[in-house]
């Protein structure tokens, strides 16, 4: 699963997802559109516009690549949980949605592989706000969303560049006993190449700005032909997207 703003659709998140297929032998990737009402504003406005760009780039790879938005529209309820930390935060991530796909699958075996950047291999960010690794650990421990640990189990995927996966990575007895159980797992992924493109989170948010504002071809290459169109015929949803890409 590729967790995503679509913001717009790009061809990286694709690849990467084409890659993690061949490599890790993966029936299908859904590529999940973030409906959360929570963030920037100008994201929220384009959100109808940002899930039918999404439909019609994921459909240039027919089944192997499916949209949704997992109901998100029909039935999102921000839940709050609180961290091992203290920390409260709502359920609004990527590692949230993702374990809907347990609750529509409850009662058969499924394995779980979110996709995420190399940036997000840890458990915490400087400011020691949880990330990746610290919400899907939590998620299995409270069976979010009717996970079953007879059933169900999650790998988290991180791509990247593999020299920068940390080695010092610390759990404690409870969420040891998940990967001792094959409940939980953590793997790597080298981003596929794309030439003189610079491919983290950051570098693509003010490329694909650049490429809206100014036509910048390099950048430009990587939106599917059907998003180039979408844009084309909806020069407001363009405005609001440039708008929201913050670096």
């Amino acid at each position: 699963m590729i967790f995503t703003s679509a913001n717009p659709p790009h061809m990286l998140e694709f690849l990467v997802a084409t890659q993690a297929m061949a490599e890790f032998l993966l029936d299908h990737v859904l590529y999940v559109v973030n409906c959360a009402p929570c963030g920037p504003p100008a994201l929220a406005e384009t959100t109808e516009h940002r899930l039918a760009m999404a439909q019609v780039a994921a459909a240039i790879f027919g089944s192997l690549i499916i949209f949704t938005d997992l109901d998100a529209r029909k039935d999102l309820v921000l839940e709050p949980t609180r961290m091992a930390n203290g920390r409260e935060r709502l359920r609004a991530e990527g590692e949230d949605y993702a374990f809907r796909v347990f609750r529509f699958n409850s009662e058969d075996r499924l394995t779980l592989v979110f996709i995420a950047s190399m940036e997000h291999c840890r458990k915490t960010d400087g400011t020691g706000r949880d990330d990746t690794i610290n919400k899907l650990l939590l998620n299995i421990k409270q069976r979010y969303c009717e996970f079953n640990p007879d059933l169900h189990n999650v790998i988290a995927l991180f791509v990247g560049d593999q020299s920068q996966m940390p080695a010092d990575l610390a759990f404690d007895s409870d969420e040891q006993s998940l990967f001792d159980r094959g409940l939980f797992a953590i793997e790597s992924m080298s981003r596929p190449p794309l030439g003189s493109i610079q491919c983290g989170e950051k570098a693509i948010a003010r490329g694909l700005r650049e490429a809206l504002l100014n036509g910048r071809l390099d950048y430009l290459t990587l939106l599917p032909k059907p998003v180039l169109s979408y844009l084309q015929a909806h020069k407001d949803c363009k405005q609001r997207l440039i708008e929201s890409l913050t670096d």
